[in-house]
Protein backbone atom coordinates (compact mmCIF):
# COMPACT_ATOMS: atom_id res chain seq x y z
CA UNK A 1 0.00 0.00 0.00
CA UNK A 2 1.25 3.41 -0.56
CA UNK A 3 0.94 6.46 1.32
CA UNK A 4 0.59 9.87 0.11
CA UNK A 5 3.83 11.74 2.12
CA UNK A 6 3.04 15.96 1.72
CA UNK A 7 6.36 17.68 1.82
CA UNK A 8 7.03 19.72 5.37
CA UNK A 9 6.01 22.66 4.07
CA UNK A 10 2.42 21.62 3.23
CA UNK A 11 -0.30 21.07 4.93
CA UNK A 12 -1.25 17.27 7.13
CA UNK A 13 -3.49 15.19 4.80
CA UNK A 14 -6.87 15.76 6.52
CA UNK A 15 -6.33 11.46 7.10
CA UNK A 16 -3.53 8.83 7.32
CA UNK A 17 -5.20 7.12 4.17
CA UNK A 18 -6.14 10.37 2.25
CA UNK A 19 -5.00 10.06 -1.24
CA UNK A 20 -4.87 12.60 -3.68
CA UNK A 21 -8.23 12.36 -6.33
CA UNK A 22 -7.04 11.89 -10.02
CA UNK A 23 -6.56 15.35 -11.40
CA UNK A 24 -5.46 17.29 -8.11
CA UNK A 25 -2.87 19.14 -7.84
CA UNK A 26 -1.59 21.53 -4.71
CA UNK A 27 -2.81 25.18 -4.08
CA UNK A 28 -0.07 27.29 -5.95
CA UNK A 29 0.45 29.45 -3.17
CA UNK A 30 2.16 26.14 -1.18
CA UNK A 31 5.91 26.40 -1.33
CA UNK A 32 7.70 23.90 -3.74
CA UNK A 33 8.58 20.49 -2.75
CA UNK A 34 11.89 20.18 -1.80
CA UNK A 35 14.19 18.72 -5.08
CA UNK A 36 14.08 14.80 -5.33
CA UNK A 37 11.20 14.38 -2.93
CA UNK A 38 9.10 11.64 -2.73
CA UNK A 39 5.53 11.68 -2.74
CA UNK A 40 4.60 8.20 -1.79
CA UNK A 41 5.98 6.03 0.97
CA UNK A 42 5.21 2.78 0.73
CA UNK A 43 4.42 0.23 4.10
CA UNK A 44 8.35 0.44 5.18
CA UNK A 45 8.48 4.41 4.81
CA UNK A 46 10.48 3.78 1.93
CA UNK A 47 10.33 6.10 -1.30
CA UNK A 48 7.55 4.56 -4.09
CA UNK A 49 6.92 5.15 -7.30
CA UNK A 50 2.58 5.55 -5.74
CA UNK A 51 -0.10 4.51 -8.12
CA UNK A 52 -0.39 5.25 -11.93
CA UNK A 53 -1.96 8.49 -12.50
CA UNK A 54 -1.74 9.63 -9.08
CA UNK A 55 0.06 13.13 -8.47
CA UNK A 56 3.64 12.78 -7.60
CA UNK A 57 3.90 9.40 -9.16
CA UNK A 58 7.04 8.42 -10.73
CA UNK A 59 5.16 6.25 -13.34
CA UNK A 60 2.67 8.54 -14.15
CA UNK A 61 2.84 8.78 -17.79
CA UNK A 62 2.66 5.19 -18.38
CA UNK A 63 -1.00 5.54 -18.04
CA UNK A 64 -0.52 8.38 -20.84
CA UNK A 65 1.26 6.42 -23.10
CA UNK A 66 -1.12 3.33 -22.87
CA UNK A 67 -4.12 5.45 -24.20
CA UNK A 68 -2.32 7.28 -26.67
CA UNK A 69 -1.59 4.34 -28.25
CA UNK A 70 -3.25 1.17 -28.39
CA UNK A 71 -0.92 -1.26 -29.76
CA UNK A 72 1.95 -0.52 -26.68
CA UNK A 73 -0.36 -2.48 -24.65
CA UNK A 74 1.45 -5.84 -23.60
CA UNK A 75 -0.65 -8.60 -22.53
CA UNK A 76 0.29 -11.03 -19.61
CA UNK A 77 -1.30 -14.39 -19.09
Amino acid sequence: MHRFNPPPSWPEPPTATWRPPLGWEPDPEWPDAPAGWGFWINRHGRKASGPIGAYGAVDAGRLELATADRSLLLMHS
